[in-house]
């Protein structure tokens, strides 16, 4: 039994993380041969993930009566999992003081400021609370760490030793698929269409949905219509590109291109069904792209701001923003990027811009991945340059290093850049 949604500090996780947690759990029980049940399976943005089946690990249905009954053993020793009833109780009384009545003070409009202020001014309770939280949080992943080591990634490491594939493959149930096959119907996509699904994010979902826009998020923004030359290729080559993403989205309306996005035929069913399908998926860093790990749909990251999406398949492709100097206009190369100067600096707007892709290099990337789903790609000097230099600095990665967050690996990366992209401004090692 697992709870995805929330972190172990009891926070609620991004839609990606969500996604990632899924794909270790159902890996976990995958190489365990243990049924998985996910025990809270509300508000995300896409529950129809929580209904997933597979014949690689044996997934409970959160509606049947097993789950209910499993689900009230999971509350009724939640004081006991990791074996310190005590400080469960405090971690208890900390979540809800702090995250209902703290947080609760803070947001609220209503208040006036001195009482706020009052409320929330740091004491000795407010730290224990938190020390107790954050003591909870720590045992509880120290725990979970250890058990995956010991029962499931001994396991998957000897299977991919002796060469023996362990896919995890899902798909949606039969209901789900009949559904999905008469909405795809209406919009005229058959079950033999070739399709390319795509996500570039915007600005709106976050402040739609009350959250906050950080500097981070506007980083991972990119604006559909650079995309418009890569889709065109795409259509020429018999494909249908289906674009997901959230109705706050600029509308796209161009042959051959299926809008989910701002759709009112979307529904989560239809969205899965749909990348299940795909060839492959075009993402960037945010939440739809770790869909692509839980379903095992080969991955084109564009716009990138970090390089963790080419860590886990050899499939994984990406094109990154190049960084240019504030100061001198002057526009880091892909090596120059791949320095500890820059990594100590790296995403710095301070200090840098990050330049978007360009059409011609989106397109450029989105023909080289058909050409890496078909088999066709010979990794060139270039690509095998680049992997060789991010294997280097993930042994020499240090905590001080900012910049492109994920990209001191711990061991070798599997995907790499894409070739045109590596050709083009990956020079070879940097002085």
């Amino acid at each position: 039994m697992a709870d995805v949604r929330c972190s172990v500090d009891g926070k609620g996780v991004a839609y990606g993380t969500m996604l990632s947690r899924m794909e270790r759990v159902l890996r976990f029980g995958q190489a365990t041969g243990v049924p998985v049940l996910f025990v809270r399976t509300a508000k995300p943005i896409n529950t129809a993930v929580f209904h997933l089946q597979s014949n690689d690990v044996a997934i409970i249905s959160p509606a049947s009566w097993r789950a209910v009954w499993l689900k009230w053993a999971w509350f009724a020793t939640a004081p006991f999992r990791i074996g310190s009833p005590w400080l469960w109780t405090q971690r208890t009384v900390a979540r809800v003081w702090l995250g209902r009545v703290y947080a609760g003070v803070e947001r609220s409009r209503h208040l006036p400021r001195a009482i706020r202020r009052f409320v929330l001014r740091p004491r000795p309770i407010y730290r224990r609370l938190r020390a107790a939280n954050a003591a909870y949080a720590a045992l509880s992943s120290a725990l979970w760490q250890k058990t995956f080591k010991q029962q499931a990634s001994t396991r998957l490491r000897e299977a991919e030793r002796k060469g023996i594939e362990m896919p995890l493959r899902l798909a949606l149930p039969a209901d789900g698929e009949r559904e999905a096959i008469a909405q795809a119907a209406a919009l005229g996509i058959s079950p033999t269409t070739p399709l390319v699904t795509v996500h570039v994010r915007e600005s709106g979902y976050r402040p739609a949905a009350g959250l906050r826009q950080r500097n981070w998020d506007v980083l991972r923004n990119a604006r559909i219509d650079t995309y418009f030359d890569a889709f065109s290729a795409l259509v020429d080559r018999g494909y249908t590109v289906v674009r997901f993403g959230d109705r706050t989205m600029v509308p796209v309306g161009r042959p051959g291109i299926v809008d989910l996005a701002t759709s009112p035929v979307r529904t989560e069913w239809l969205e899965i069904w749909c990348m299940l399908r795909s060839d492959f998926f075009i993402g960037c860093n945010s939440g739809p792209s770790q869909a692509t790990f839980l379903l095992g749909v080969p991955l084109l990251t564009v716009n990138a701001v970090h390089f963790g999406d080419v860590v886990s398949r050899p499939s994984g492709r990406f094109i990154c923003k190049l960084a240019c100097e504030k100061a001198t206009g002057k526009v880091l190369s892909l090596s120059e990027m791949l320095t500890a100067d820059y990594l100590r600096m790296g995403l710095e707007t301070n200090t840098y811009d990050y330049l978007d892709n360009s059409p011609a290099d989106i397109r450029q990337a989105v023909i080289d991945m058909i050409e890496v789903v078909r088999g066709r790609e010979h990794r060139s000097a270039a690509q095998r340059g680049f992997n060789e230099r991010l294997t280097e600095l993930g042994r020499e990665g240090t905590p001080e290093w900012t910049g492109l967050d994920g990209i001191a690996f711990a061991s070798h990366p599997r995907g790499t850049v894409s070739r045109s992209f590596a050709e083009k401004y990956f020079v070879g090692s940097p002085a």
